[in-house]
C-alpha cells in the first residue's frame, strides 16, 4: 500500500509526498501570482480605456460563450488525468478527436443562436458570431496540456499558462488603444486563442493525430456524464448572477459589478487551480492507499494552506474598498462597497473547491453535482427576490452566502468517503472570522473606518423610476 502512494509522489514516503505537493503548490501559486498581476494590470488599463457599458457588454458575451462551451463538457482533461490509460496514445488521441468534434459542434450551436441571444441582451449580433469562432478554434488545442497535468509537470504547465496570459493581455490592450469596440476586442480574444492552440502543440514531442477508439470513447463518456452535469451546474452557479444582473440592470452597473466580481474571484480561482493541478491528480493517483492514511498524510499541509488563505483573504477584505478607489477612476468607485462583501463569501467557496477536487480524485463527482444543484436552487429563488427588495446590496449578500448549502452537501459526501475535514474547516473558518474582525478593528482604530462603511442603505435598485 505504501509503495503505491510513493509511486505517485516520487518515492520516499511522507516526506516526499509533502515535498511533491508543496512543489506543486509553490509552482501553481507562484506563477498564478504573476498571472494575477498581469490580469489585474490589464484590467485596470482596460477600465481606463473602456466605458463601464462596454465592460458590461463584454461580461455578458464572455459569460454566454463559457456557458455554451460548458454545456457540452464531458471532462476531457479530467479523463486524461484520472483514467489509467491516460498516457496511452490511443486514449489521448481519441480524447483529441472528441474535443475537435465538440468544438465545432458548440461553435455551430452558438452561431445558430446568435440572433436571439443578441436581441435578448441588446448586444451586437457579430459579437456572438466571433464568439462562435473562438469556440471552434479552442477545440484544436493539443492534449499535451492535459498530459502535463496528469504527469505533475506543473512547472512547464504553469509557465505555459502564464505566457498565454501575458500574450492575451498585451493583445487586448493594443486593440483597446486603437479600436475600442466590442467586435475588435473579441477578434483580439480569437487571435489570443489561436496563438494558444498553435503553441500547445509544441509542449511535448508526441503529436496528436485523429484516432477514435470506441472502447476508450465509451470510457470517456461514462466518466464524463457526471462531469457534464457538474459543469453545467458549476457554470450556472458561477454565472447566474452575471446573467441575471446583465438582464435587469443597466450595462454601466453590470460593468461596475463585473470589476468587483473579477477581483473577488481571484482567491477562489487560485484555490481552484491548486485543487485541479495538485489535489486532484495526487488523490486520483493514490487510489490504492487507505483513505484514513491518505487523509492523515494530507491533513497537516492542508491546514497550513487554509490558515495562509485565511490571512490573505481577511487582509484583502480590510483593504478592498481603498484599493478600488485608489486604482480605478470615479466611474467604478461603486465597486468599492461591493468587493468586501463578495470576499466574505469567497472563503466558503474556497473550502468547497478544495473538497470538490478531492471527491473528483476518488471518481465521485456526484457529490459536487448535488452541492451545485442546491446552490443553484438558492440562486434562482433568493437572488431575484433580494434584488427586487434590497437592490444590488441584497443580490450581493445572497450571492456571497449561497455556498453554505453547497459546502454542506460536499461535506456529507466527504464523510461518506471517509475523507472528511469538517473539523479542520470549522477551526480555519473561526480563525478567518477572527482575523476579519481584528483587521477591521485595527483599521478603525487608525481612523480609516471599516471596509463596510461604504455599504449603501438597503433600497430597491431603480431604473427610470421603476423596478426592472
Amino acid at each position: 500500500m505504501r509503495s503505491g502512494f510513493r509511486g505517485v509522489c516520487g518515492g520516499g514516503g511522507l516526506l516526499s509526498t509533502n515535498a511533491s505537493i508543496l512543489r506543486g503548490v509553490a509552482w501553481t501559486a507562484g506563477t498564478y501570482s504573476f498571472s494575477i498581476i498581469i490580469r489585474f494590470g490589464s484590467n485596470v488599463v482596460l477600465a481606463r480605456l473602456l466605458s463601464p457599458e462596454l465592460f458590461g457588454a463584454l461580461l455578458i458575451i464572455n459569460t454566454i460563450r463559457q456557458g455554451i462551451e460548458l454545456s457540452s463538457d464531458i471532462g476531457l482533461p479530467q479523463n486524461v488525468v484520472q483514467n489509467k490509460a491516460g498516457n496511452t496514445p490511443a486514449f489521448y488521441n481519441t480524447v483529441w478527436t472528441i474535443q475537435i468534434i465538440r468544438g465545432v459542434a458548440v461553435g455551430a450551436i452558438l452561431f445558430l443562436c446568435a440572433g436571439p441571444i443578441a436581441q435578448f441582451y441588446l448586444i451586437p449580433r457579430t459579437s456572438m458570431d466571433i464568439s462562435a469562432a473562438i469556440l471552434a478554434v479552442s477545440g484544436l488545442a493539443s492534449t499535451s496540456i492535459f498530459l502535463l497535468h496528469r504527469n505533475m509537470q506543473l512547472a512547464k504547465l504553469n509557465l505555459f499558462e502564464l505566457a498565454q496570459d501575458a500574450v492575451g493581455a498585451t493583445i487586448l490592450i493594443v486593440v483597446a488603444l486603437f479600436h475600442p469596440t466590442i467586435e475588435a476586442l473579441l477578434i483580439g480574444v480569437l487571435l489570443t486563442q489561436t496563438i494558444r492552440v498553435i503553441s500547445s502543440h509544441f509542449l511535448r514531442p508526441e503529436k496528436n493525430r485523429l484516432v477514435f477508439d470506441v472502447q476508450y470513447a465509451l470510457e470517456v463518456v461514462t466518466f464524463g456524464r457526471w462531469i457534464f452535469l457538474a459543469s453545467i451546474l458549476s457554470f450556472l452557479c458561477a454565472n447566474f448572477d452575471r446573467l441575471y444582473i446583465g438582464r435587469v440592470a443597466p450595462l454601466a452597473v453590470v460593468g461596475i459589478y463585473g470589476i468587483a466580481r473579477t477581483l473577488a474571484d481571484v482567491p477562489g480561482m487560485l484555490a481552484a487551480r491548486i485543487g485541479y493541478s495538485v489535489v486532484f491528480p495526487v488523490v486520483s493517483s493514490a487510489q490504492m492507499v487507505p483513505r484514513d492514511e491518505l487523509r492523515t498524510r494530507l491533513s497537516a499541509i492542508r491546514f497550513r494552506l487554509l490558515l495562509l488563505a485565511a490571512v490573505g483573504i481577511s487582509f484583502g477584505i480590510s483593504i478592498a474598498d481603498g484599493a478600488v478607489r485608489l486604482i480605478y477612476d470615479a466611474r467604478y468607485h461603486d465597486a468599492a462597497w461591493m468587493l468586501p462583501l463578495m470576499l466574505l463569501g469567497v472563503w466558503i467557496s474556497m473550502l468547497c473547491v478544495v473538497n470538490e477536487y478531492a471527491m473528483l480524485g476518488f471518481g465521485k463527482p456526484s457529490y459536487n453535482v448535488v452541492g451545485n444543484g442546491l446552490k443553484l436552487a438558492v440562486y434562482f429563488i433568493v437572488i431575484p427576490l433580494s434584488f427586487r427588495s434590497f437592490g444590488m446590496l441584497g443580490a450581493i449578500v445572497a450571492i456571497s452566502s449561497a455556498d453554505v448549502v453547497r459546502y454542506l452537501a460536499i461535506a456529507c459526501g466527504s464523510h461518506r468517503q471517509r475523507f472528511s475535514f469538517f473539523g479542520q474547516d470549522l477551526i480555519a473558518s473561526l480563525v478567518f472570522i477572527g482575523l476579519v474582525i481584528l483587521m477591521c478593528w485595527s483599521r478603525s482604530l487608525l481612523g480609516f473606518g471599516t471596509p463596510f462603511d461604504g455599504v449603501p442603505a438597503a433600497a430597491p435598485f431603480v431604473v427610470g423610476g421603476e423596478l426592472p
